[in-house]
């Protein structure tokens, strides 16, 4: 359970040298399997946000592009005020880290 305003989880994930184009895709197939929908995507980061749940929220899920072959993945809640998220952004993080790792790089 992460605890800020909003509350947020970040971690970092690695592939090997070379893989930076095709981990892009694999990130977009991720996503897909997911059912998030993409808000923004530029060079260095793509920004998703998850389905709306039951609580009435979602979160804001950016990936940014590092330049060592590494991304960080951020999942922040939708919310401002929100300064609890009762392990919610760490599960987004973790299935998406989860699903990339499903995708050939």
């Amino acid at each position: 359970m992460a605890f800020g305003i909003p509350a947020y989880h970040t971690e970092h994930y690695s592939v090997g040298a070379g893989a930076s184009a095709d981990l892009r895709v694999a990130i977009r197939a991720a996503i897909k399997a997911l059912s998030w929908s993409i808000k923004e995507e530029v060079s260095d980061k793509i920004i998703a946000s998850t389905n709306f749940n039951l609580r009435g929220t979602w979160e804001k899920v950016s990936i940014s592009f590092l330049t060592d072959y590494s991304i960080s993945v951020t999942s922040k809640c939708s919310w401002p005020t929100q300064c609890i998220d009762w392990g919610k952004n760490k599960a987004n993080v973790e299935k998406l880290i989860g699903e990339i790792k499903k995708h050939p790089n």
